[in-house]
C-alpha cells in the first residue's frame, strides 16, 4: 500500500486533539481500520470522516464507545436501507409507463 494514500494516527490525534487510545479502541471494537507500517499505526485517507464522526460522538456529544458502537452499527444499516429503497425505486421506475406530452 503507498504511503500517499495513509495518515499516521499520531498526526490526526494531534490535528484534531484526540487521544491516541480512543483511535486503538475504535480499531479494536472493529469500528475503524488501522494499518501497521514499520511499526507505526496509519489509516487509509478515505476513511478520515469516519474517524472525525466517531472522534465527534465521543469528545462533542460524550458518547461512550459502547454506544458509539451502537450508532455506528445502526448508522451503517440506515445507509444500507436507504441505499436499497434507491435501488427499489430505480427498478420501480423502469416498470412505470411513461407520460408522453
Amino acid at each position: 500500500m503507498n504511503t500517499e494514500e495513509l495518515i499516521a494516527i499520531d498526526v490526526f490525534c494531534a490535528k484534531q486533539e484526540v487521544e491516541t487510545s480512543f483511535v486503538l479502541a475504535l480499531h479494536e471494537r472493529g469500528l475503524v481500520t488501522i494499518t501497521e507500517v514499520k511499526q507505526h499505526y496509519y489509516v487509509e485517507l478515505e476513511h478520515l470522516p469516519r474517524l472525525e464522526q466517531l472522534a465527534r460522538m465521543h469528545y462533542d456529544l460524550d458518547i461512550n464507545l459502547e454506544g458509539i458502537e451502537a450508532l455506528s452499527h445502526m448508522l451503517e444499516r440506515v445507509e444500507s436501507l436507504q441505499q436499497e429503497l434507491r435501488e427499489l425505486r430505480e427498478q420501480m421506475g423502469r416498470y412505470e409507463p411513461r407520460i408522453e406530452s
